[in-house]
Parts: C-alpha cells; structure tokens; sequence
C-alpha cells in the first residue's frame, strides 16, 4: 500500500512550522539570507530526508528536494515555490507552494514519477534591491559576482550575507567569478501551488484558478526638485513646490490605471519630501511608480503615457524632474496546452475553478521565458488580502488545490515518460 504524505493535516502542520521561521513582529518576516531563512533553509532540508528525499543546494541557496536516485543535470518535472518573504507579510505567500511541492514529491517519488520540489532562495526583492534573484539562478542565467556588491538596507553586501549563509549549509560552493550558478537539474515543465493574493476566486466561489498569464510590470522612481522657501512668506503663485507637484503626479497614475481597465493597474506605492518641516515649501520630493499590465503593447503605453504625464505636471509648475527605470518584467503567458489540460482535469472532477491571469510576479515567469513549458495553479484567499499579516487561506481549499496538482503533475509523468 502507497503512504500519502500529502493530507490536509501534514499539509496544515508544515505551513504552521515553517510560519515560525520569522523575525519577531506581526506576521512573517523571512528575509533572504537571514538568520530565519537560514533556519527555515535547514529545516526543509531535514524534512525532506525524513521523507526519503534528497536535499541539494545550488551556490546561491536554492534547494532542490528529490529523489535520491536522480543524477545531477536529470529532467525533472519542477514544482515548487519561494522561501523568502516581504516584511511583516503572510504565512502563505511562497510557503503554500514550497510545502506543497515538498509533499508532493515526497509521494510521487514513491509512484515512480520524475518530480522534483524547488525552493527559491528569494522572489520578493525585500532585502536587496533585486527580485527573481533565486530563479534566475536557478536556471543557470545569474552570475553571482555581477551581485555581490548589491547592499540591503543595512549596508551588507549581497555577496557576504550569501557566504554567511554557505558557511551554515545553506548554499553550495560559489562558482568561479564571472561565471553562471550551476544548474542542479533540468526542467522539462513547471507548475507552481500559490495563493491568489487576490479576491477574485472567493468573491466567485471557485476553488482553483488556472493560471496562463503573469501580468509584466514596469517600476518608475521620480525625482522632483523645486525650491524650498519659507511658507509663511512665499506666495502662492511664486512657490515651485515639489510635493504638490508629486501629489499631481500621484493622482495621475491613478487616473491613468482607472482609465486603462483591467487588468492594468497603476500605483504610487511611496512617497517623500524634504525637508519636511511645517513651515517650507517642500524643494524636493521622490515618488516609486508601478504600471502592471498582461499584455506587452498595453504596458508598454501605459508606462509612456506615465512618463508623458509626469513631465507635464512637472514643466507646468516649474519642478524639474528626473525619471529612472528601476526595474521591470515582461508580460508572460504561460502554457495554454497545459492550462487546458488542467481546466479540463478541473471540470471532469467537479471542481469549481476559473481560467485566468496574475497580477502579481511570481518564480514561474521566468521558467517561461526560458522556454520552459509552465503553469501556476491558485487557491482562494479570504478577502484577496496578501503581503499582510491577515493573509489567510482556508486549510481545506489549501489542500483541494495540492491533491489537485498530484492528478496533474501524474497526468503529465505519463506523458513525458
């Protein structure tokens, strides 16, 4: 008789274990390379070994968690998710999709199905000023020493805190400047288990969403300088002050996402001015700018139709203003052949579900734009809140989506034997 390591309980028993590799504070906070990372890190590892797995780290900290038997460089079917998180976030959000696919691995190996579970070192791009950074990696198009000097928020360096964590056995030997990380095992297709992060599954009643698109997105930083002067002594009509013209700028992005539609979505997700006080005009003023769109032409008007209105808003109140693209992903649609083949599995089981896009980025992406055929697969999540203490998934909806992807991934063992 075949054990089932994948139930609701070891299911909800992991998710709970792994929740308390956190720094102290609301929610969970796990940051790449930290001390609960690390923790977190060698907890799987030990999980997976007494589940009969094999645990093996590439040279900047991803972890594979796969058969014993399977030699380095094999194809496998990947699954998996991320270990990092955002500050003060969910305990779902990249976790759902690790333990999952550990699980999952765990009990296809014993069905004699290729299945390898993924863990991404980091995803999020909370500690360092990179995202993707784990995935990219893992399949072998990120140079380590092109990153070493990146700093956190803290002033370390990307490199040292990557080595701290080596030197705990978290990560494999560094490979010889200037060249690539080390491909661990081949792809031949990927899905990944996640939480919607969004209310569109609840609010329907579904259980699953079929995922074939990942909206692109392009993040803006502006720069607005004006003149700070005295605000009890400078007119109205002499002023140049720089966060009124951010505030314009604000509602602008706003405007321009309410009028795009969905999908597309606009953000102003931060905002500062200096000097700050009660009594001067602002004379500086910085804003973080996101446009997000499923398709490419979309996005790509939506960010100049952004940069066109912000100069405006800027000349026409005499701020100077400097733009800077801080980062950005293509929109990317994922497999429609295994998307249809899993709405298909989807309607033969009776299971409520939608065929739809994500908002949100996710370690997939990039496995599709390596040409690697790809899906996502997502569970409902209570009031679409995510990136937040409150995020909260309910176990059973958790585990309807896993015992799922399991008829999937056996479905797809099948047919690339």
């Amino acid at each position: 008789m075949t054990t089932s390591f994948l139930t609701l309980e070891s299911l909800s028993e992991k998710l709970d274990q792994l929740a308390t590799f956190s720094a102290p504070g609301p929610g969970v906070t796990r940051l790449v390379y930290d001390e609960h990372w690390c923790a977190a890190h060698l907890w799987l590892q030990r999980e997976a070994r007494a589940l009969g797995l094999a645990a093996t780290c590439d040279a900047i900290g991803n972890l594979w968690l796969h058969d014993p038997a399977l030699q380095p460089g094999a194809r496998v079917i990947a699954v998996g998710s991320h270990l990092d998180s955002v500050t003060r976030g969910g305990r779902f959000d990249g976790a759902y999709g690790t333990i999952a696919a550990l699980l999952l691995a765990a009990e296809l190996r014993a069905q004699g199905a290729p299945v390898a579970a993924f863990v991404t070192c980091e995803e999020e791009g909370s500690r360092f000023p990179m995202a993707l950074t784990g995935v990219r990696g893992l399949l072998g198009q990120l140079v380590p020493s092109e990153c070493a000097d990146k700093r956190d928020a803290n002033g370390v360096r990307w490199a040292d805190a990557l080595q701290a964590a080596r030197e705990k056995g978290c990560a494999a030997a560094a490979p010889p400047d200037g060249s690539p990380v080390p491909r661990v095992f081949t792809a031949s297709r990927q899905l990944e288990l996640h939480i919607e992060q969004g209310p569109v599954l609840e609010s329907m009643g579904a259980k699953l969403g079929v995922v074939d698109t990942i909206a692109g997105y392009r993040r803006v930083r502006a720069r607005l300088t004006g003149e700070a002067r005295h605000a009890g002594t400078t007119p109205m009509d002499r002023r140049r002050d720089a966060l009124a013209a951010a505030a314009e700028i604000v509602l602008a992005t706003e405007a321009l996402g309410i009028e795009t539609g969905a999908p597309g979505v606009a953000t102003a997700g931060g905002a500062s001015a200096e000097p700050g006080l009660y009594n001067v005009v602002p004379g500086a003023a910085a804003l973080l700018l996101e446009v997000r769109h499923t398709d490419a032409a979309s996005l790509s008007r939506m960010e100049e139709t952004l940069v066109e209105r912000a100069r405006a808003i800027a000349s026409r109140r005499g701020v100077a203003l400097e733009l800077e693209v801080q980062a950005g992903e293509a929109a990317t649609p994922l497999s429609a052949a295994l998307a249809d083949e899993a709405e298909a599995m989807a309607a033969g089981m009776a299971i409520p579900y939608r065929r739809m896009a994500s908002g949100a980025g996710h370690d997939t992406m990039a496995f599709a734009q390596d040409g690697v055929p790809a899906l996502m697969l997502f569970t409902p999540s209570r009031l679409g809140i995510s990136h937040h203490p409150d995020e909260l998934t309910k176990a059973r909806d958790l585990w309807v989506a896993a015992a799922f992807a399991r008829e999937l991934l056996l479905a797809w063992a099948k047919s690339v034997a």
